[in-house]
């Protein structure tokens, strides 16, 4: 477990050590990590396949897939909207439950889940403000160069808002002070972690390939790929979360990870 450290900068871990405390974390104690994660991305999964393959046999039955359509294009956003939302559920669970690992706790699943549901509006409102701002900076030059300065200084907002119990703008402010001086370190964590997520995403994304055949099949087969996407992105979820939650607690004074 992670035991309060002394003061300063002497017990702070280098990047690698952040992402091997973290695959430690999840390979050792793969129920707590990976666990919260499924028990919403894939009913979630489920539940948004299904609708989209009902809503194109159905109501959207003459439609091609992959038309600029209107109504399929309005399936596509809002189905999308409501993973996104989900996901940030199962994010923040993942953190509450890798949270309660590190500090010496083995919480149950409803405990994992509790904070991020009861707290869902700010969750929200965290996802819009992140999603505007990239936006507003995408935008201009500038504004594309600031943006990794501006991802690295909020990579802390999800813990601040649960661990912590703030609002979202002062989980966006606490992140914000955390990172101070903290910027090279996250930066590495977060290089380091695209290293290892590229594969795996791109075998992911490959998977779309195997929709093919008559439309009656291709609705079926996306339906089928939506759900084993789903479900091929939980251990990346929750390697995310515990990248960023290990970061978390060893800011706050925490020593390494110790498996019992």
């Amino acid at each position: 477990m992670m035991q309060q450290g002394a003061p300063g900068n002497a017990g702070l871990l280098p990047a690698r050590r952040v992402i091997g405390t973290a695959w430690d974390v999840i390979t050792s104690r793969p129920r707590e990590a990976l666990l919260p994660v499924a028990a919403v991305e894939i009913p979630v999964a489920v539940l948004t396949a299904g609708v989209t393959a009902l809503a194109l046999l159905t109501a959207l039955g003459d439609v091609e897939l992959g038309t600029e359509d209107r109504g399929y294009l309005l399936l596509i956003i809002v189905t999308a909207a409501v993973q996104a939302l989900f996901a940030q559920v199962a994010h923040g669970a993942a953190i509450v439950s890798i949270a309660g690992l590190l500090r010496g706790e083995r919480l149950t699943l409803s405990e994992a889940l509790d904070p991020p549901f009861t707290r869902m509006g700010g969750l929200l409102a965290i996802l819009v403000i992140l999603l505007a701002v990239t936006a507003g900076l995408a935008l201009t030059l500038i504004g594309l160069v600031l943006l990794p300065y501006i991802a690295v200084r909020l990579a802390l907002t999800h813990q601040a808002f649960l661990l912590e119990g703030r609002s979202p703008f002062g989980a966006f402010g606490r992140s914000w002070a955390l990172m101070q001086g903290h910027m090279l370190r996250m930066l590495g964590v977060m290089l380091l972690t695209l290293l290892i997520f590229i594969g795996p995403a791109l075998l992911i994304q490959a998977l779309d390939a195997l929709v093919v055949g008559p439309r009656g099949a291709q609705v079926a087969l996306q339906a089928g790929v939506s759900v084993l996407q789903g479900i091929l992105t939980i251990p990346l979820v929750a390697f995310t979360s515990a990248t960023t939650t290990v970061f978390y607690l060893n800011l706050e004074g925490a020593q390494p990870w110790s498996k019992r």
